[in-house]
C-alpha cells in the first residue's frame, strides 16, 4: 500500500535522449605518446564523456538556456552520458519532471559540445594564421624598403648587376638566409603556441573526480544494500518494541557499524579510484611535449644554418666594395621576397586548413519531447513491494512465533514440567450473554 501511494503521489519524471557519434579516435602518434608517458590510452568517446560533464561545457549550456539558478551538482545528478559498448556512439540522457527542459538540455548540450570541439580543433590553425598575417605585414614593409634601397643604389652608383660568380654566391647565400628566415618564423610561431598551451594548461585540473566510480564500486554497493536491509529491520522492530529493547539496540549498533564502514570505503574510493586523468589536460600536455620537441629541432636547424650563412658571408668579403654592397642589397631584397612568398603560401595553407577543420562528433538522433514518464514505474513498484511485503510478512510471522515463549497447550505443560495434567480450566468471558447462558445451563 505504501509503494502504491508513493507511486501514485510522486511527480512523473520524463527522460529525453540524444545520441552522438565520434568519428575520430585520435592519431596513432598521440596513442604512442600516451603509451610512452605511462598513461592509459582511452578512446575519444570515453574522453568526451568526462569533457561533457566538465564545467567547461556545462556552464555555457546553463547560461545559454538561462538556467542560472540551477547548480552543476543538480545537473550532474540528472544527466547520464554513456558510451555504447563496442561502438563510438554516446547516449546523452536527461531526467526531469519537465519534459521540455529535459529535451532542451540534451539538445543544447550536444550543440555546445560540438561547437567547443570544432573550436578546439581550429584553435591551432587560427593562432598560426593570425601570427603569419602579422609577420606578412612586417615582411611586406621590409621588402618595399629593401627594393627601394636597391633601386637608389643602382641609380646613384650606376651599377646594373654584379658578375656571374657574384650572382652565384648571392643566390647560394640568399637560399641559406631564406631557409634561416623560415626557421626563425617557425621558431617564433612554435614559441607562441607553447605559451598558449601553457596558459590553457594552467586553467585545467590534472585530475577529475568521477562520481560514477563511487556508485559502481562493489564494496560501496554492498554496504549500501546492507544498510537498507538493516533500516527496514529497524523500522519493523520499532513497531513491536520500545527503543530500549535489546533487538532495537542491536540493530542500531549494527547500522552504526555499517555506516562507519561505508564512510571509510567511500573515502578510500575518493582518494584512489575516483581520481582520473583530465582528458583535456592530457591532450594539452601531449601537445606541449610535441611542441617542445619541435622547438628543440628548430633551434638545432637554426644553429646549423647560421654557421653556413657565416661561411658564405666570409666568402663575399673578398669582392670589391661597390660589387659587395650591390650584392648585399640584392641578397637582402631576394631574401625578403622569398620570405614574403613563403609566408603568403603558409597563410593560404593555414586559412584552408582552418576552414576544413570540422568537429569529429556529429548528432545522430536529436532528442524529441518525451510523452511518457520513465518514473515512477507504478506496476513494477507495486509488484516488487508485494513480493517484499510477502517475504517480510512471512519472516515476521516466523520471528514472532519464535520469540513467543508462552504455553498454549497441555502437551507443552507436560513436556516442560514432566508431570501429567489433572485438570483444565476453560477460558470464557462470564459477562458475555452467550457464555452466561452456557454457564447457567451447565
Amino acid at each position: 500500500i505504501a509503494a502504491a501511494l508513493f507511486s501514485f503521489l510522486s511527480d512523473p519524471v520524463y527522460e529525453a535522449t540524444t545520441t552522438l557519434m565520434v568519428r575520430d579516435q585520435g592519431s596513432a602518434a598521440q596513442m604512442m605518446l600516451f603509451d610512452s608517458m605511462g598513461g592509459t590510452v582511452r578512446n575519444a568517446a570515453q574522453n568526451y564523456v568526462q569533457i561533457m560533464k566538465s564545467r567547461t561545457i556545462l556552464e555555457p549550456v546553463l547560461t545559454k538556456l538561462g538556467w542560472d539558478d540551477i547548480s552543476l551538482t543538480a545537473v550532474d545528478k540528472q544527466l547520464v552520458i554513456q558510451p555504447i559498448q563496442g561502438t563510438d556512439i554516446l547516449r546523452l540522457s536527461m531526467q526531469s519532471t519537465d519534459p521540455e527542459k529535459a529535451q532542451q538540455f540534451v539538445n543544447t548540450l550536444s550543440d555546445v559540445f560540438i561547437a567547443w570541439n570544432r573550436h578546439s580543433r581550429q584553435e591551432d590553425q587560427r593562432s598560426a594564421r593570425l601570427f603569419i598575417e602579422a609577420q606578412l605585414e612586417s615582411v611586406s614593409a621590409d621588402l618595399r624598403k629593401a627594393e627601394e634601397r636597391l633601386r637608389e643604389y643602382r641609380e646613384n652608383e650606376r651599377a646594373l648587376s654584379p658578375s656571374n660568380e657574384t650572382i652565384a654566391r648571392i643566390n647560394q647565400l640568399t637560399s641559406l638566409e631564406a631557409d634561416l628566415a623560415e626557421v626563425r618564423v617557425a621558431l617564433v610561431e612554435t614559441q607562441e603556441r607553447i605559451t598558449q598551451v601553457r596558459t590553457q594548461l594552467a586553467d585545467q585540473d590534472e585530475t577529475l573526480l568521477s562520481t560514477t566510480t563511487i556508485a559502481e564500486n562493489p564494496f560501496v554497493a554492498q554496504y549500501r544494500s546492507r544498510l537498507a536491509d538493516l533500516e527496514i529491520s529497524l523500522s519493523g522492530a520499532r513497531e513491536r518494541y520500545t527503543d530500549k529493547h535489546p533487538s532495537v539496540l542491536a540493530l542500531q549498533a549494527e547500522i552504526e557499524d555499517v555506516r562507519q564502514k561505508l564512510s571509510e570505503q567511500v573515502q578510500r574510493v575518493i582518494s584512489t579510484e575516483t581520481r582520473t586523468i583530465n582528458p583535456i589536460h592530457r591532450e594539452l600536455y601531449g601537445s606541449l611535449i610535441n611542441l617542445e620537441v619541435e622547438l628543440m629541432a628548430l633551434q638545432s636547424r637554426e644553429q646549423a644554418l647560421r654557421s653556413l650563412v657565416a661561411d658564405s658571408e666570409a666568402e663575399l668579403t673578398s669582392l670589391p666594395a661597390k660589387e659587395l654592397e650591390l650584392a648585399r642589397l640584392m641578397r637582402e631584397a631576394q631574401v625578403l621576397e622569398e620570405l614574403y612568398i613563403m609566408l603568403m603560401k603558409r597563410n593560404e595553407e593555414t586559412r584552408i586548413a582552418e576552414a576544413m577543420q570540422t568537429a569529429d562528433v556529429q548528432v545522430i538522433d536529436r532528442a524529441v519531447l518525451p510523452e511518457r514518464p520513465v518514473k515512477p514505474r507504478i506496476k513494477l513498484n507495486i509488484a516488487i513491494a508485494g513480493v517484499l511485503g510477502l517475504f517480510i510478512g512471512v519472516g515476521l510471522a516466523f520471528l514472532l512465533d519464535f520469540m513467543d515463549t508462552s504455553i498454549k497447550t497441555k502437551d507443552e505443560v507436560e513436556e516442560i514440567l514432566g508431570l501429567p495434567v489433572l485438570g483444565q480450566i476453560p477460558d470464557f468471558d462470564l459477562t458475555a450473554p452467550e457464555n452466561e447462558k452456557r454457564f447457567l445451563g451447565f
